[in-house]
């Protein structure tokens, strides 16, 4: 009796692991197939999905207008 316990939880455990195992790598697919889709370039002369391994950027220039700190004043 007791062998026949072991072997049934045995059996379940194992089941579950793969049913468990089998619900991840679905849901892992359908992770990458949603986070993996292509960006549309903004011209038709670059591509927007190359890979930048590095090397120099063009310096990013913010420009602002000169305002009161406080409107209130």
């Amino acid at each position: 009796m007791r062998g026949l316990s072991l072997l049934i939880a045995t059996i379940l455990t194992l089941g579950y692991g793969f049913a468990a195992q089998a619900a991840m790598t679905v849901d892992r697919a359908e992770t990458f197939r949603r986070v993996g889709h292509t960006v549309d370039a903004a011209t038709s002369t670059e591509d927007a999905n190359r890979v930048w391994y590095g090397g120099m950027l063009a310096p990013v220039t913010v420009e602002a207008t000169a305002q009161a700190k406080c409107p209130l004043t």
